[in-house]
């Protein structure tokens, strides 16, 4: 008998990978822990508490004999690297000792300055100099010598006050860095100045005892046993192989500072472990009103708030360390210890005024460890940048990120325009004889591509190249794929026509790759065989290799392929990718009239697949735009009038946009249509038959394309329909700004049936036909669509 399954053994599953079960983060932090406690606490607790108390209340530092206990243990050698002595542990594992070190710790200062020295020790590493890391790094390991890093002076860096100029083959520095951890007993410093020469940041290796160098101790609120002070420098002479870099330091000290973030937000959340647990031990054995004080329901809220903050802090710093194992992690701003650094310094505000509210006035007394946390904390939270600078330096990250995303998807549609524009500009070159239907168009955009008319024999080339374009797009739309890729232009042309040839057939790649799946099978990285996916793999392989030739598809050294950051939203699927689609059906199919000289009408800009994220926009962006729109939608026997002529699809995206209010669908002739909640429906005749009793709230006109008479037409009978108050809104097109790409949009009007407009034009209709409030609500370039609104007064 088959036993019962159980709602955990469903909904909690553990995946496995091909080395076994999947070990979480939280797994290998414990097992860290685990060492940690096995190898430090015994240190920690015999060795670095004994005294705090009295240190702190006397103001003086840690006996820096303590860190050669920690050498002699292996501390600092932990997470070094082998060739240097070290066990070679990462990030992770170093940010868990650090926590478990600051949790046992009654002088939170410990951990802070340990991790400080080994981090300047990775610092001479990285130096590769040879005298540093001879000279320095056996005593740093060993806990024999203590080095610190100074760069704060409340300036820009290439601002600084502290120079360094060369006199002959000896560095001379001056200047004071200030707040500096461990100033008062350290060795050595690694300072950061500004050359007087390059105004370049550089840093160097400075030792106490150089001549000129004053450590100068600082009275603080807090952190009493840090040893907090300044370093004066006069006239410091070094030779030049103190020079940790020769150049751009700035990097260095972002990349230390970056580290820095999350292992002193790691002992922070050690010291607030510490603190909570401790908070409640001593409430545990407290009573009041007869009860137990953990069992009143205010203090139970209290230490559940406190539980919450410090799990919450725990999240964002294990991410944070976790992150230090990614290749892909940007080298000189880390977003996520930036993060973990604020959300712990918060957590641990809060957390000290829930305990100081517990402890009533112990909390404020100095002989128990609640106001000494506070006093730390406020210290602690104030190193490697303030809350404040924290919450811009993400804000200025987050806006950029962006910012950046939004030009990468303009970037990546935009090259695809330009190889549309090389399609057309090649069709163009192909069918122009200097006379036509299309002979005007046409010769603008053979002007702005520099392309004269083709000679009987390049146009015989051209007709064969767009032959087998066109006869690969029909088979492939068919399901009738050919095994390998067409012959392309390469050696067929000269000049430019060589070059619009080369966009054309990478458009036609794009397009078949669109058509077949397989740009969608690229939003990940994968093989010429995986991206096929039933398509033929010579013909996978082929598409790629155009493709890759291009910006739309990248191609790693393992052979794998991927679609441009950019190209995701378009390949996701949505209204984007559907207007996307739409793009690239009206150049290839107007490609293919002009070839055949066919004058049919096709949609305009707006209509067919570009419907669905006009919808949106209109909803979702400008709804609350068209003053008094919202409201009239909801009045009863409201409706919206859509004239588009593409068989309804534009009254379809109009009705899942907007669902409670009837949709008047006006086409060129009845056309079967799929109902929407019973909200469509169809009544033949023009685009301007619109009837009294319609009541339009909105009247939708994607009919920007056509000639000014008809145009007028639909405007005017729309305005009369319209609800006092009501909205015209009328997607038109808005042509690129690169000659070449406004020569293309007015040849696929004309290639469509429709007309270009000028300027002003359709704003000029909308005031004739009564309407204010005329503005162009929206646009789009990558789209290239405008909305154009209008109210009736």
């Amino acid at each position: 008998m088959t036993a019962r399954a159980r709602a955990a053994d469903v909904m909690n599953r553990g995946g496995e990978d091909r080395h076994g079960p999947h070990s979480t983060l939280d797994a290998q932090v414990e097992q860290v822990r685990r060492e940690a406690r096995r190898r430090f606490a015994g240190f920690v607790l015999d060795n670095a508490n004994p005294g705090s108390h009295f240190r702190n209340h006397g103001r003086r530092p840690l006996d820096k004999g303590v860190f050669e206990q920690a050498g002699d243990l292996g501390l600092m050698r932990f997470s070094l690297p082998v060739d240097a002595g070290g066990d070679g542990r990462d990030k992770l594992a170093w940010g868990v000792v650090v926590e478990e070190i600051a949790r046992l710790s009654l002088d939170p200062g410990f951990a802070v300055l340990l991790d400080i020295t080994v981090e300047i020790t990775e610092l001479i590493l990285s130096s590769g100099t040879p005298e540093l890391i001879e000279r320095y790094v056996p005593d740093l390991v060993a806990g024999r010598r203590f080095g610190v890093q100074g760069a704060y002076e409340s300036r820009d860096p290439y601002d600084y006050t502290s120079t360094a100029r060369l006199e002959g083959g000896t560095w001379v520095l001056n200047g004071a860095k200030r707040f500096l951890a461990g100033a008062a007993f350290a060795d050595l410093f690694i300072l950061f100045l500004r050359d007087e020469a390059s105004n370049d940041m550089l840093a160097f290796v400075v030792e106490k005892d150089d001549p000129g160098v004053t450590p100068v101790p600082m009275d603080t609120m807090g952190l009493h046993t840090m040893g907090l002070g300044q370093v004066l420098l006069h006239d410091v002479r070094l030779p030049q192989w103190r020079l940790v870099w020769r150049a751009d330091a700035l990097s260095e000290l972002n990349t230390y500072a970056r580290i820095r973030r999350t292992m002193s937000a790691c002992g922070v959340l050690g010291a607030l472990d510490a603190v909570v647990e401790n908070c409640v031990e001593a409430l545990a054995t407290r009573r009041r009103g007869g009860r137990p004080v953990l069992d009143h329901t205010n203090v139970e809220r209290s230490v559940g708030e406190m539980h919450m903050l410090l799990q919450s802090a725990r999240a964002s710093v294990y991410r944070a360390l976790d992150g230090t194992r990614s290749a892909d992690r940007d080298p000189h701003f880390d977003e996520l210890a930036t993060v973990a650094k604020h959300q712990t310094a918060e957590s641990a505000l809060r957390v000290g005024q829930l305990v100081m509210g517990l402890q009533g006035g112990e909390a404020y007394m100095a002989t128990f460890p609640w106001e000494r946390f506070m006093r730390d904390v406020l210290g602690l939270i104030s190193g490697q940048g303030s809350q404040e600078t924290l919450l811009i330096q993400l804000g200025q990250r987050s806006i950029v990120g962006l910012e950046g995303k939004r030009v990468r998807q303009e970037a990546a549609e935009r090259a695809v325009a330009r190889l549309a524009d090389s399609w057309w500009a090649l069709h163009a070159a192909a069918a122009y004889d200097g006379a036509g239907a299309y002979a005007g168009p046409v010769g603008e955009v053979l002007s702005a591509a520099g392309l004269a008319s083709a000679g009987p024999g390049p146009r015989e080339q051209l007709a064969a190249l767009l032959g087998r374009a066109h006869t690969l797009w029909a088979a492939v739309g068919h399901g009738t794929a050919p095994e390998t890729m067409p012959r392309g232009p390469a050696g067929l042309l000269d000049g430019q026509l060589a070059e619009a040839a080369a966009g054309a057939w990478a458009f036609l790649a794009c397009a078949v790759a669109w058509r077949t799946g397989l740009f969608a099978r690229l939003l990940r990285p994968c093989t010429a065989k995986e991206a096929a996916d039933g398509l033929p793999v010579g013909l996978a392989e082929g598409l790629l290799e155009v493709l890759a030739d291009t910006a739309l598809v990248r191609r790693d050294d393992e052979g794998r392929y991927a679609a441009a950051e950019g190209l995701e939203r378009v390949l996701v699927g949505g209204p984007r990718a559907s207007a996307f689609a739409a793009r690239l059906l009206r150049a290839v199919d107007g490609g293919d009239r002009l070839r055949s000289g066919a004058v049919t009408r096709a949609p305009a800009p707006g209509c067919g697949g570009e419907a669905p994220v006009l919808a949106d926009v209109l909803v979702n962006s400008l709804l609350g735009q068209l003053e008094g729109l919202p409201a009239m939608l909801d009045l009863p026997g409201a409706r919206i009038g859509c004239a588009a002529g593409d068989g309804g699809r534009s009254a379809v995206a109009l009705a899942r946009q907007i669902p409670w209010v009837p949709i008047l669908a006006l086409e060129p002739e009845q056309l079967p249509l799929p109902a929407v909640d019973g909200q469509v429906r169809i009544r033949p005749g023009d685009p301007d038959g619109f009837e009294e009793d319609d009541r339009l709230a909105l009247a939708w006109l994607p009919l920007g394309g056509l000639p000014g008479d008809d145009l007028r037409r639909a405007v005017g009978a729309a305005a009369a329909a319209l609800m006092p108050g009501g909205w015209i809104v009328l997607p038109c097109p808005l042509a690129p700004k690169r000659p070449l790409g406004a020569a293309v949009a007015r040849l696929g009007l004309a290639v469509a049936g429709g007309t270009a407009l000028a300027d002003g034009e359709v704003e000029g209709l909308l005031r004739a036909a009564g309407l204010g409030h005329v503005r162009s609500a929206w646009e789009d370039p990558a789209l290239g669509i405008r909305l154009i609104a209008a109210r009736r007064p």
